[in-house]
This record gives C-alpha cells, structure tokens and sequence, in this order.
C-alpha cells in the first residue's frame, strides 16, 4: 500500500500522525496547518485548477435519475409529464404510455407495467386506489389526500399526505408544504 506523506515536509502518517486533505482539491495531504501554510505557494496553482475543476464536475454532472425516479419500463429517468397507473400505482413516462396506447389501439388498453385492464369507469378507478392505500403504497397515499383535499377534508389530507412522506415519496412533501 502506497503510504501518504505531508506535502510540506514529507512526514508519513502512522499511528500517533494523521494527516489533513487540502480543503479544496483533495490532492495533498498535510501534518499540521503550519506546513499547509508552509506550502501555499507552491501548491496554490494547482490547487486552483483542481478546485475548478471539481466544481464543474459537480455543476455540470446530469443527475443519474429524476426526484421521481426511473420509469419502471425504459428504466429512463421520469420527467415531469408521467403517468400514475391506477391498478399498481407505478409512474410510467410519457414515451413508455404513448407507446402502449399505440400498441393497444384495437382492443381494451392495458396497463404498461402489470398488464391489468385499464378502468373504464371512476369507480374502477377508487377501487384500485383503494386496493393500493391499504397495501400503504405512497404514490396511492399522495393521490387520496388530495382527492380529500378538492372536497375541503384537509385533516383527511394532511393524514395521508403526512403518511405519503413518511414512506419516501418526495412530491408529498411538496404538497405538503402548501398545508402546513
């Protein structure tokens, strides 16, 4: 293993020595602030380009995923125009719906990710809800409080939005926020 030294005046860490990063770039390492200052002007250069860098690394890098995660699907990240899926409550991207709506053209369309029939009524529709707010499914959870929340139940609200959040569901917080 490759042992780290000081920058400034070579020391190698062991037990009773442990040596600092430079604040900003994380190349060198140093003993004590003495020999950090010791070094700064011949360290500073470089210093600067590596922070430089490392700050457009962290404000260029595209995230790897979305707040709302990846489609089930494409495994592509989901934008913000999705599709909640009544039956098993999974947001599908708009590309992975547009594409089954154009699969399943000449009979009863189904859902992309489970293959359940799509509801043809509203009361198909809260049966399935329902189905998925007892099995505490927080994207289930979201979508009832604020059904609640149209009719002016804002208690009802609150409890399952509240209940939402506590499972993981980022945009439930967002809604709770106009709430509280």
């Amino acid at each position: 293993a490759a042992e780290m030294c000081c920058a400034s005046c070579g020391i190698t860490e062991v037990d009773d020595v442990k040596l600092q990063k430079c604040d900003a770039c994380d190349l060198v390492r140093y003993c004590s602030d003495k020999c950090h200052e010791d070094n700064r002007p011949t360290h500073e250069r470089a210093c600067k380009e590596r922070a430089t860098e490392l700050r457009d690394e962290i404000l260029f890098k595209q995230p790897e995923s979305s707040y709302l995660g990846d489609c089930p699907i494409c495994f592509l990240p989901i934008s913000v125009e999705f599709f909640v899926q009544s039956c098993c409550s999974k947001m599908i991207c708009d590309g992975c719906s547009y594409a089954n709506a154009r699969r399943e053209t000449k009979k009863r369309q189904t859902c992309p990710f489970c293959r359940h029939p799509v509801p043809r009524s509203k009361e198909e529709i809260d049966k399935n809800n329902n189905k998925r707010v007892a099995a505490n499914d927080p994207i289930a959870l979201m979508q009832m409080g604020m059904e609640y929340h149209h009719k002016g139940e804002n208690e009802a609200a609150v409890d399952h939005l509240t209940k939402a959040a506590e499972l993981g569901f980022v945009e439930a917080n967002f809604k709770l926020a106009f709430f509280l």
